[in-house]
């Protein structure tokens, strides 16, 4: 997949550190290491790709209202850490979204397949992309870079970890953070986006339902502290596992306008716990990856049939760096200078 890295937040440099191939490098990573040793502890709570600290803090079902934001946070699932805002994006906005999308011409979504099944079915994709809207003239093209930009920096504001605010404030770093453009999205009646990890190194999605329908279905959410399969799994068998939860019952199923109905055959063993209602303009917040860097399993999900046109824009934020392979490393020299 092409990397789609975005000029929408304020780093635009990218220093690039090198895997440690010379001497400078070399002492460096000993340095690092003599580290590790010496705040293990330390190292090992600091998770710069998971929440800030105040929403790590948020119980599950507990409410955080944040100066810079009229409606509050709520906390609906502990791991993954999966998060709920309330009319995060005006109905102003959101139709300057899609108009914007429609102007551009939507684009029939990438099919991947696995043994059996197509991913994705009757959806549609348009970026808001800098580079390409400002050769546009028309009004709509510019309030949408505008309204995208906002978002973009809300979302920052909200949920990224302070750390990585500190990066940013001192010049860029985009090997550590970045956001991609916003990205959005159309399902028609019968639409549907398989399991799924968003993986890339996205480890931060903002997830806003721009027409009030849901089918958002996380499998594993709420689980709390119990151990599952899923946290052992692999690429190959995590959508296998995620197959067998029930929707209603386990995980959280976020459902908008069309009803919970759209989704069940059977009301049998349905938990309240488990069914949240969202409404035009409401978000999710997600956080995919493990502070080792790795995929965390439990952030699958999938976009369920829909019985009716469904659209959303999504934010992701990525790391490459503390994601990857020397992910460790990286986080130590994050909190070394933090």
């Amino acid at each position: 997949m092409k990397s789609r890295k975005s000029f929408l937040l304020h780093a635009t440099t990218c220093s690039r550190v090198a895997a440690f191939p010379t001497s400078r490098a070399a002492r460096r990573a000993h340095r690092l290491s003599n580290l590790l040793l010496s705040t293990s502890t330390s190292i090992d709570s600091f998770n710069p790709i998971g929440p800030p600290s105040i929403l790590s803090e948020l119980p599950v079902g507990e409410i955080f209202s944040p100066p810079s934001l009229h409606n509050p946070i709520t906390r609906l699932s502990q791991s993954p850490d999966l998060f709920y805002i309330k009319n995060f994006v005006s109905q102003v906005n959101r139709d300057v979204l899609i108009s914007a999308a429609c102007n551009q011409g939507m684009k029939a979504a990438g099919t991947r397949k696995s043994e059996s099944n197509t991913i994705r079915r009757n959806s549609y994709l348009a970026w808001i992309d800098p580079y390409n809207i400002m050769g546009e003239h028309d009004e709509t093209s510019g309030q949408a870079l505008d309204v995208a930009r906002e978002m973009v920096l809300q979302s920052q504001e909200l949920f990224v970890h302070e750390a990585m605010h500190k990066v940013i404030q001192e010049g860029g770093r985009m090997e550590y953070f970045f956001a991609e453009d916003v990205q959005i999205a159309k399902y028609d009646e019968g639409g549907r986006f398989d399991y799924h990890h968003d993986g890339y190194s996205r480890y931060l999605t903002v997830l806003v339902y721009l027409n009030g329908v849901g089918g958002t279905y996380f499998p594993f959410a709420n689980l709390g502290e119990v151990s599952h399969e899923i946290d052992i799994a692999t690429e190959e068998n995590a959508v296998d596992l995620a197959r067998k939860r029930q929707i209603g019952k386990d995980g959280i199923l976020l459902v908008g306008k069309e009803g919970v109905h759209s989704y069940l055959s059977s009301w049998d063993g349905l938990s309240s716990n488990s069914v949240i209602e969202v409404e035009a303009g409401d978000a999710i917040a997600f956080y995919s990856y493990k502070p080792t860097g790795e995929k965390d399993w439990r952030a699958v999900h999938c976009s369920l049939t829909v019985p009716e046109e469904k659209w959303i824009a999504t934010c992701w934020f990525r790391s490459d760096a503390l994601t990857g392979p020397f992910s460790y490393l990286k986080k130590s020299a994050l909190l070394e200078n933090s």
